[in-house]
């Protein structure tokens, strides 16, 4: 949807926008591994259980392993906000989330990347 059709069709109404979207895993057995719901600057941080969208890991391990969650970070904003402004916000949610992941035991990964996208 670009900004024209939003603004076309949802006139005056807030929008969820992305910063960032990936995947987050770990060892069915392992229990207790969480994030936060939101990121000191405000934005949401959103896990889906999802089935894992590969066969195998590089190493040859089967993904089956692992409880595969999709990974969204998000905003709302009042407006269709400028994509300079969304790409800082979205720097900004990867450094405050970066220690939070590494945090994390050596058994979990993630990948993510920026998309600066409606929900």
């Amino acid at each position: 949807m670009t900004r024209e059709e939003f603004e076309a069709t949802h006139p005056g109404e807030p929008i969820a926008m992305k910063l960032l979207q990936g995947y987050f895993w770990h060892p069915k057995e392992l229990e207790g591994v969480t994030l936060p719901d939101q990121l000191p600057m405000g934005a949401f941080v959103l896990l889906d259980l999802v089935r894992p969208p590969f066969a195998f890991f590089d190493n040859g391990m089967p993904t089956e392993t692992q409880a595969f969650y999709q990974l969204t970070v998000l905003e709302i904003y009042d407006a269709w906000p400028d994509n300079e402004a969304m790409g800082l916000r979205a720097l900004l949610a990867s450094q405050e989330l970066d220690p939070i992941l590494n945090a994390t035991p050596s058994s979990v990964g993630w990948t993510l990347s920026e998309d600066l996208r409606p929900v």
